[in-house]
């Protein structure tokens, strides 16, 4: 055959086999014209597999010709290459399709991966692949690894500064989430807490496979380092190294408080007063200090001295803030031996409620932490109460200016035994501070013919705590500053009034809540009083109204009348203005500030209200909402009966208001043998349903609040602790005890609780006296 016939024969073949494939051939790879061939995923997508397991179902595509299942078809299936995946069985990748057009491929398996992923399948002449959504999910937990938080360092009884974090991966180092970590420290030796106070803690796996424990805190035993393990169900565990740093630090904190002596006879009271500073190191020590105590007219072999404090232990429940605090000094007179004790409320780390716990007093106060030692200066307003020379009760509050180390621009009211004074002028000599902050102000107010000498202990520029340390009066009080403010009737708005006064003749209290018209210089309110001393109960929010001024607009000094009294006697007051940015109950906290010092310049026919001494703190929260958490609070109880006239007990407490109900547990001071067997007790419970008043927001009554009142040692009805609060804030309220039968007044507060972490915590107090129910 020559080359030409040879090319016409191809030729020929070539045609016949291009009319065979146009007529339908089911071995060819192209679509005849007219043709559409599509593929969808049928069964299978949206699967879960654990990794290394089989899918439940495979996965079903279906071809069609122009909508007809098309059979015989060879069916691709591909999956990534890489990250999540699987594989099909005997490591196939095709199938044919049925006489429905279904191809069913092998046996799909999850890869080693975790997460979501694609398996397209294509056909032959099909314009788009159908996909198959597919999630491989991690397998059980197999290991733990310590992500962060390993190799700190902390302070001993204080937070660590980052929680512990934990990885939970299965066999293939994929996240586990949902797993269930626990974080366990040693039990003794140098360790930590979580919250709760406890060396055990749980945490989830988030989406990551991320445990992350709660806070952790050093406990106040120092070394290291040591191991804190976590682990899961199934999985190698994690070990997180730590150590608690034995690095010594100290705070200086000031404190006062004032309340009666427990003399041999019950019918006799003498006043007895502390101020100072103390120095606390961080593992709890007491490492310094100084003092100043006066016993008035020396009925207990003292008078006035000036102590240092030599040594003594803070230890405080970590948890509660409450606990209690020694105070070694040289002073054989005071405490027992020259040791004090005081039960101690921290509200937060810069500020407790504090009273005397040994025994041989009884008495209330505060410690602050004291931010400054420099010499004071600025204009201050200051009000004092104690005994005279009598001894009667008497009141001093005034304002006063101090330049280097002059005092001038003096102005003081006093109220003695219901007489009066008001608008003295006095100055006085300041003495340069001493390296715990101490100084004299001498020759300031005088009483008669000898003036008064007040050692001061500030807590900071604007707060400081003064003592009388003369012969003639025992008194003691504070001094808070006025800033650069020029005040008017506006400086005065919405605001609840707190009135004690104190354990001697002029055993009375009082609250109330007003708002103001700064314009007409006019105020209307309600409140609440009880007069034990004179046999007075006022009734329940009752109406209060009146007038007030700063009659000197420079230095805040001015009155307030009350021509309609909600409380009783009660009706002239002298007010100091204070400066707006400074708390008076927390000198340390930036909120809440405002308001004045109080003085209460009465004089009832029925007896004096001399020695009565407050505060005015502005109402800016009576929702009921607000009135929620944990609180710490205090009172000082003036008592009478029959084999006790003008005894006195005190209770520091801490608890909860929740759900409507305020339940608080606390240490109580009772030397006088009031109403319990024991002179110091611990445990002590306080419960209660404090109801709004509907009416007046802010007021609420616990009338009835203890369904078993407490007897006197001899049998006779004692009180009840009834109560009415007043709400400036959530986090500042006051309440008055309001007892029907006359036995009993007192008023304190209660100060919502902050955080405190970073207390310096040397161990928890021993609880073993006795408990009682109130």
């Amino acid at each position: 055959m020559n080359h030409k016939t040879f090319g016409i024969s191809l030729s020929v073949v070539f045609l016949a086999l291009s009319f065979l494939t146009g007529c339908g051939g089911s071995s060819s790879t192209k679509t005849p014209p007219n043709q559409v061939v599509a593929i969808t995923a049928t069964t299978g997508s949206g699967q879960t597999a654990a990794v290394g397991k089989a899918f439940a179902s495979p996965l079903v595509a279906t071809v069609t010709t122009n909508g007809t299942p098309s059979s015989g078809v060879t069916v691709t299936f591909a999956v990534p290459a890489s990250g999540a995946t699987g594989t099909f069985a005997g490591g196939a990748t095709t199938a044919t399709t049925d006489s429905s057009g279904k191809a069913t491929s092998p046996v799909f398996t999850a890869g080693t991966t975790a997460g979501s992923y694609k398996v397209t399948a294509s056909a032959p002449g099909a314009t788009a692949a159908a996909s198959f959504s597919l999630t491989n999910t991690a397998g059980a937990a197999a290991k733990i690894t310590a992500t962060s938080g390993s190799g700190q360092t902390a302070q001993i009884s204080t937070a660590f500064t980052s929680p512990l974090v934990a990885t939970v991966v299965d066999s293939d180092s994929n996240p586990v989430s949902g797993v269930t970590v626990t974080f366990t420290a040693p039990a003794s030796g140098a360790s930590g807490t979580f919250a709760g106070a406890t060396n055990v803690a749980t945490a989830a796996t988030n989406s990551s496979g991320v445990a992350t424990s709660p806070a952790f805190t050093a406990n106040a035993t120092g070394g290291g380092p040591y191991t804190v393990v976590a682990s899961a169900t199934g999985a190698t565990s994690a070990n997180f190294t730590l150590t608690n740093s034995v690095t010594v630090t100290t705070t200086n904190y000031t404190f006062y408080m004032s309340g009666a002596d427990n003399l041999p006879a019950a019918s006799r009271y003498n006043l007895v007063a502390l101020a100072g500073v103390v120095t606390i190191d961080s593992n709890g020590n007491v490492v310094g200090g100084e003092q100043d105590y006066n016993d008035a007219f020396t009925l207990t072999g003292g008078n006035t001295s000036t102590d240092p404090i030599t040594g003594g232990t803070l230890a405080v429940d970590p948890v509660a803030g409450v606990g209690t605090l020694t105070l070694i000094t040289g002073n054989a007179n005071i405490g027992i031996s020259g040791t004090e004790t005081l039960a101690v409320a921290f509200v937060n780390t810069s500020h407790a409620l504090i009273m005397q716990f040994d025994g041989t007093a009884t008495s209330s106060g505060s410690m602050d932490t004291q931010t400054s030692t420099s010499a004071l200066a600025g204009n201050f307003s200051f009000t004092m109460s104690g005994l005279d020379p009598t001894p009667a009760p008497i009141g001093f509050g005034g304002v006063f200016t101090i330049s280097g180390t002059t005092l001038t621009n003096g102005t003081f009211d006093y109220n003695d035994a219901g007489v009066v004074g008001t608008g003295l002028a006095f100055t006085g000599t300041v003495s340069t501070p001493d390296s715990f902050g101490r100084g004299t102000i001498t020759g300031a107010f005088s009483y008669g013919s000898q003036p008064v000498v007040l050692a001061y202990y500030p807590v900071g520029p604007e707060a400081i705590r003064i003592i009388d340390i003369d012969t003639t009066e025992a008194a003691i009080g504070s001094a808070f500053g006025q800033g650069s403010n020029t005040f008017t009737n506006a400086s005065l708005g919405s605001s609840v009034l707190a009135l004690a006064g104190n354990p001697f003749q002029s055993e009375y209290g009082a609250l109330a809540q007003f708002t103001t018209n700064s314009t007409a210089g006019t105020f209307t309110g309600v409140g609440d009083s009880n007069e034990l001393d004179n046999g007075v109960l006022s009734g329940l929010a009752a109406p209060f109204a009146g007038s007030y001024s700063f009659s000197n607009t420079i230095n805040g000094y001015g009155s307030l009348l009350a021509n309609v009294s909600a409380l009783g006697d009660i009706n002239t007051l002298g007010i100091y203005a204070t400066d707006p940015a400074l708390n008076l109950n927390d000198p340390n906290n930036s909120s809440g500030g405002g308001g004045a010092l109080v003085l209460d310049l009465s004089t009832p026919a029925s007896g004096s209200l001399s020695g009565g001494a407050g505060v005015l703190i502005p109402q800016s929260d009576n929702a009921n909402a607000s009135f929620v958490g944990n609180y710490v609070a205090g009172w000082q109880d003036f008592n009478y009966f029959a084999t006790c006239a003008d005894c006195e007990f005190d209770m520091v407490a801490q608890g909860a208001m929740t759900s409507g109900t305020l339940s608080l547990t606390g240490y109580v001071s009772d030397p006088f043998g009031t109403w319990a067997a024991a002179t110091t007790s611990t445990g002590n419970t306080f419960t209660g349903a404090p109801a709004a008043d509907g009416v007046n927001l802010g007021r609420y009554s616990m009338l009835s609040a203890n369904s078993n009142p407490l007897s006197a040692p001899n049998g006779v009805l004692f009180q009840s602790f009834d109560v009415v609060l007043y709400q400036a804030s959530g986090n500042q309220l006051f309440w008055l005890n309001y007892d029907g039968t006359l036995t009993s007044v007192f008023v304190g507060p209660l100060e919502q609780q902050g955080s405190l972490t970073g207390l310096p915590l040397a161990r928890k107090p021993v609880k073993t006296q006795p408990k009682q129910k109130h």
